[in-house]
């Protein structure tokens, strides 16, 4: 923490006391409230005193503080509760610059967030991660940084990455005031086996006296014990109740998931609900939520409604996302909790079960007076570096590129290799995929056939790919491809359909190709309309755009395609 923020802590905290001591001149008094206090576990008849943006007085009557208040609010028939606070998520996912995001997530009681950017990192490196930084820096609300631990996810030999983010970058990350941990270790067999590169990111986390997040899909048993035993602490991985139960019996923070494609709340949270074990080692996260369901259902609001919809008491609920995720960062002392010295983030909410949310003051401020900043993101826009010549020939495959393929799985992300032999060359069920490098202008592109999909006509393509977010865009014709492509590159990045060679629907993401500085509900009804597109060139998956983005992704089994070719994973090696 820079000497001013200290300064400026600590002046807030002296300004706290002298009021808490003298009875004088707070900021605001919430009178006649039902205070949640998740401390105890309580609902208490109390009203609240706040000063400087930190709660000074919580007690039963407040009529002395309230007559010096600068601003009195009646809170009768209401709930007092902690702004709810998210412990893991990309803010990449919503395709919203950081300060949009945030505003859009204070509007609906979300009040603080721990954020891992490893999307940006992808792409543009520490540069795009201080960038992401910045603008939650210049915002006022409560963003914490979780540095990205694999960066590239997959080797160069697989793929083509837009930057590297190694321990030079990782040890001065660690380092800035607002950062909260080392992000998400997805690199489980380099723990497991005690890879020396890997372990190393690991002690530096824990020099700079950091907790480290996980990532331990599918580990169980004695595999679980060696990822935990390394130092990582939390996993938002669990998909079962029996999972769930066994990282908290194993001292890992459960992170309990409700995303916009990774839905796991029901399933994990019978943990809680079907047992008697503790919830005191349990948080509820997002991971990845896109904009339309931010809009229309919230972030971690909606996973706490969902929690309880699925048989969580409400008190207990809003602590998984409240007190939870601040003492497992270490940060009870400033959020988490309304109580004295802890940052004024509060929401008024009318019912416990639904959730409403009435009002919402951060740091003291009613949020709907906040003067929220704009992002600047010129920086990590551009044109984008891919091949030539966007022809149509382009797309076109070898003779090589047509003997195996990649099949897509209609309800999951998993992929199986396909074996091409006694296939037509113009096979309906078989649609087109091409990988393009956009990083640093290579000209390298990957192809492949894909079934699953299922187009009748045109392409859809988006620079949204995980992890490396290379150009990916599939069709059932080169020229469709050609238009959808061509179209992304002169935006600068985003999503994209087509249809007989014109473009239909798109959504611009500039910023680095992955985020835009539109307005929430005007990105949400551009996105809706791309997917609409998806829908009428005949996309027959749940998600389809979501499963494209995916299918570059080369650590998920069984094939992936990269700008280098078809890799098979599990072999780590490419086909062609």
């Amino acid at each position: 923490m820079n000497n001013s923020k200290k300064d400026r802590t600590w002046r807030d905290r002296e300004a706290v006391r002298k009021t808490i001591l003298q009875g004088s001149n707070p900021d605001l008094v919430i009178r006649n409230g039902s205070l949640v206090n998740v401390l105890t576990d309580e609902v208490l008849d109390r009203d609240v005193a706040v000063k400087n943006g930190r709660v000074a007085r919580v007690a039963a009557d407040l009529d002395c503080y309230a007559e010096k208040a600068d601003l009195v609010v009646d809170a009768e028939g209401l709930y007092l509760t902690p702004g709810f606070v998210d412990a893991h998520l990309h803010i990449e996912s919503s395709m919203l610059a950081p300060s949009k995001f945030a505003e859009l997530m204070a509007g609906k009681g979300v009040t603080a967030a721990f954020y891992d950017p490893h999307e940006i990192a992808n792409v543009s490196g520490l540069k795009g991660v201080r960038w992401m930084y910045n603008q939650i820096e210049r915002s006022p609300f409560n963003g914490f940084l979780t540095v990205p631990s694999c960066v590239p996810a997959s080797t160069p030999e697989l793929e083509t990455t837009g930057a590297s983010f190694g321990r030079e970058e990782i040890d001065e990350a660690l380092g800035w005031e607002g950062t909260a941990a080392l992000g998400e270790m997805m690199n489980y067999p380099g723990v497991i086996n005690g890879d020396p590169e890997t372990v190393e990111k690991l002690k530096l986390a824990r020099a700079h006296g950091l907790p480290i997040e996980g990532h331990a899909s599918g580990l169980v048993g004695k595999e679980l014990d060696c990822y935990a035993a390394m130092g990582i602490d939390s996993d938002h991985e669990a998909v079962t109740k029996e999972e769930g139960v066994e990282r908290a019996r194993k001292g890992l923070w459960t992170l309990v998931r409700e995303g916009s494609g990774w839905a796991d709340l029901t399933e994990v949270v019978r943990a809680l609900t079907e047992t008697d074990i503790s919830p005191n080692r349990f948080c509820l996260v997002t991971d990845d939520r896109d904009p339309i369901d931010l809009l229309e259902e919230g972030g971690v609001d909606h996973t706490l409604r969902r929690g309880i919809e699925e048989g969580l008491e409400p008190v207990t609920a809003i602590r998984l996302a409240t007190l939870n995720p601040a003492t497992r960062f270490g940060l009870d002392h400033e959020l988490g909790a309304i109580a004295p010295g802890r940052r004024a983030d509060i929401n008024l909410i009318r019912n416990l079960e639904t959730l409403e949310v009435e009002a919402t003051f951060l740091g003291g401020q009613s949020v709907e007076e906040i003067d929220w900043p704009q992002d600047r993101g010129s920086e990590l826009t551009g044109k984008l570096e891919i091949a030539p010549n966007l022809a149509p020939e382009l797309f076109r495959l070898s003779e090589g590129e047509r003997d195996y393929g990649i099949k897509v799985h209609q309800n999951d992300i998993m992929t199986e290799k396909l074996d091409l032999a006694g296939y037509e060359s113009e096979d309906s069920s078989l649609d087109r995929c091409a990988v393009l490098e956009r990083h640093n202008g290579t000209g390298n592109v990957g192809r492949a056939l894909v079934e699953g999909f299922g187009l009748a006509d045109g392409a859809m393509a988006s620079t949204v790919a995980h992890d490396s977010h290379n150009m990916i865009v599939l069709g059932s014709n080169e020229e469709d491809m050609a238009v959808a492509a061509r179209h992304l590159e002169q935006t600068g990045g985003g999503q994209a359909v087509a249809r007989n060679r014109e473009i239909v629907a798109s959504v611009e993401l500039p910023i680095a190709g992955l985020m835009s500085n539109q307005d929430p509900e005007e990105l949400a009804e551009s996105l809706e309309r791309v997917q609409e597109a998806v829908s009428a060139i005949g996309a027959r998956l749940p998600q389809p755009m979501m499963i494209l983005t995916s299918l570059a992704l080369a650590v998920i089994p069984e094939v992936r395609l990269t700008d280098k070719g078809l890799v098979d994973v599990n072999k780590q090696e490419i086909v062609h």
